[in-house]
């Protein structure tokens, strides 16, 4: 919020009042779906979202959060250079003005019970975003049957022990005190978090082509900002939990290659499914293996 609204202050300024921002922080627009319905009706004229509520208009945005295909943010970083502008691209075509992707950060299975293989997940009461039918299927490809619950219900659900184990990034985890009912976290990146940027297309029409470029200029380098501190924040929590004793679980060869051979299947079922598509799919996959290629040499 600090680099956004500083974006802002910047518009405004750079236009003379033609262009102004307002922010709504702290969820008080509702769910992240809810803000897409408001912006359908015009309600809102944006929001910075959850890829999930993407899924139906845009979903290769769910490339990126495919299980177990990053090792580390170097990685994601080096892949995004590659994709970044196709799925900009995409949100445009699908009627949004992007102003970018905001990286979480990796996210690890943690909880209040020890699990290091597939076989002991199973036996957990794991959260799955309400209304996320990607991340769903993908724990289904792990033998997993989730407890669908929205994110401001997750850590009531850590305190009553509905559920007992959640996939966060640590960043996230401890911003949301989710952390504070944790005790095991298990040492495999399990997916890449991002949050998008939009803007309703119809909305951004009523600028000037002059005006747009500025704003698209000033939102862009608060994104860039932001995911900068962000990388540096992600750290700083992974160190953090385990300063305050999280023991963090390492799974042995054979139980690793289980949990890869069950994400690589999980990717299979989400082009299947129609979450991603084949050519995004062989995209990401080219982009990562040059990179693993060029990092070898």
């Amino acid at each position: 919020m600090v680099e956004l609204r500083k974006a802002a202050s910047a518009i405004e300024k750079e236009s003379e009042g033609r262009v102004q921002f307002k922010f709504y922080a702290g969820g008080v627009m509702g769910d992240d779906f809810a803000v897409k319905r408001k912006m359908r009706a015009r309600q809102l004229h944006g929001g910075i979202l959850q890829t999930s509520v993407f899924t139906s208009d845009v979903p290769n945005l769910n490339v990126y959060n495919l299980p177990m295909q990053f090792k580390n943010v170097d990685e994601v970083a080096a892949v995004r250079q590659d994709l970044d502008s196709v799925l900009r691209g995409e949100l445009e075509d699908a009627g949004y003005v992007s102003f970018g992707f905001l990286g979480l950060g990796l996210a690890y299975a943690m909880g209040s019970k020890p699990a290091s293989t597939v076989q002991e997940t199973r036996r957990l009461k794991i959260w799955v975003p309400k209304n996320d039918p990607s991340t769903e299927l993908m724990l289904k490809a792990f033998g997993v049957t989730p407890i669908p619950l929205s994110t401001v219900d997750v850590l009531t659900g850590l305190q009553t022990g509905l559920i007992d184990t959640v996939a966060s990034p640590p960043v996230a985890a401890v911003t949301l005190q989710w952390h504070t009912h944790i005790k095991y976290m298990l040492d495999v990146p399990f997916l890449y978090v991002f949050s998008v940027y939009v803007l309703d297309e119809r909305s951004f029409r009523n600028v000037s082509e002059e005006d747009q470029t500025m704003v698209r200029k000033h939102m862009d380098k608060a994104m860039q900002n932001a995911e900068r501190k962000g990388i540096e924040d992600h750290a700083s929590a992974f160190d953090a939990m385990l300063d305050q004793g999280i023991e963090l679980l390492q799974p042995n060869a054979e139980a690793l290659a289980e949990w890869q051979r069950n994400a690589d299947g999980a990717a299979e079922e989400w082009v299947n499914k129609k979450l991603v598509s084949q050519s995004i799919l062989d995209q990401f996959r080219s982009s990562l293996q040059r990179i693993r290629r060029g990092n070898a040499d």
